[in-house]
């Protein structure tokens, strides 16, 4: 009689069927994400959420190796590696932490308006950071931050052009010595400011930013509201945004100006925006000194990390992620040194 075959294990048989199904499936999605960039509204989705459809090729491959099945390694090699450059940085960065101390704490906030009025008092009294960029303050909470946070007496709000409204906003601890508005923005763009502060002697130029928002699920009155546009639209308006933000910090950077960009980019680290400003010469804080994801956006864990802190000129020590009280963004918080 002939030998009765040996039948498989169904964890073989899952595990290669899924990995196969999952690795192409997910290996096409990485392909429009880089062949598109953000010109189209599923390319843009397709990055703002690469941090957990990408996940499941980190727990796949070693199933698929157990299995012997290399029709499934070979599927998912291509996921597997854009998922490990995602998240590799954090875990190399445990092994080299900072070994100097910080001579500047840099922090950027979406407040979310009165939303985050609970976060924002934590971030300012607890935290403590030297620099704050702030983004969706209330108008009516503009007047009342210096006077209960004295310990902040200079601000963008207060100096040579004020802004209107609570987008862009920056406090500081030290002086203020000039404010001038970022011209060349595309239609659709937040106004922003590039603030330069004295820091005992050195020039420090920050830059809050509230790049374009997405129109995800929005209604038709939503859609007239927002003047970047529908959720395609909004994207091409970021990545304009950044190539001229760009641009804007290679100008300051001649000028002699150590350089920092925080803020909301509303895009995450496979969209063009964040992959653009780093081009231009800015390192992407959490990239360099990060030890964990920072899904920024939304309650914890969040859905994508689009608030950044960028920086030219200063180098990272360390970051960290902090409670958002009650907003739908988290505050972050740098901490660098002169080189």
């Amino acid at each position: 009689m002939p030998p009765t075959p040996t039948r498989r294990p169904w964890w073989r048989t899952w595990s290669r069927r899924v990995g196969t199904g999952y690795g192409l499936l997910a290996t096409a999605a990485v392909l429009v994400v880089l062949a598109s960039s953000d010109a189209h509204a599923v390319s843009y989705v397709l990055g703002l959420f690469a941090s957990w459809w990408l996940a499941p090729a980190l727990v796949l491959v070693p199933l698929a190796a157990a299995a012997s099945s290399w029709r499934a390694l070979a599927a998912l090699s291509v996921p597997a590696v854009v998922a490990g450059g995602l998240v590799g940085p954090y875990a190399l960065n445990r092994l080299t932490p900072a070994d100097r101390p910080a001579d500047l704490r840099v922090a950027t906030f979406n407040t979310s308006s009165v939303a985050g009025a609970e976060g924002l008092h934590a971030l300012l009294e607890q935290a403590r950071p030297d620099v704050v960029a702030l983004q969706e303050v209330a108008d009516w909470q503009l007047a009342g931050l210096a006077r209960r946070y004295p310990h902040y007496p200079h601000s963008s709000h207060d100096g040579s052009a004020p802004r209107t409204g609570g987008d862009g906003l920056v406090l500081s601890r030290w002086p203020v010595l000039e404010v001038r508005p970022v011209s060349g923005l595309p239609a659709g763009a937040r106004p922003a400011d590039v603030v330069v502060l004295d820091v005992d002697g050195r020039r420090l130029a920050v830059l809050s930013v509230h790049f374009a928002s997405p129109c995800l699920f929005c209604s038709e009155r939503g859609l007239r509201r927002n003047p970047a546009g529908d959720t395609g639209a909004a994207a091409r308006v970021r990545v304009a945004e950044a190539r001229r933000y760009g641009e804007v910090a290679r100008e300051l950077r001649a000028e002699g100006n150590a350089v920092v960009l925080a803020g909301d980019l509303n895009s995450s680290d496979l969209n063009e925006p964040l992959r653009s400003l780093t081009r231009s010469g800015l390192t992407d804080v959490h990239r360099a000194v990060g030890t964990r994801p920072q899904l920024t956006r939304g309650s914890s864990p969040g859905f994508a990390r689009v608030d950044v802190v960028l920086v030219a000129g200063l180098t990272p020590l360390a970051d960290s992620e902090l409670d958002p009280g009650g907003s739908t963004h988290s505050p972050v918080v740098a901490e660098l040194a002169w080189p």
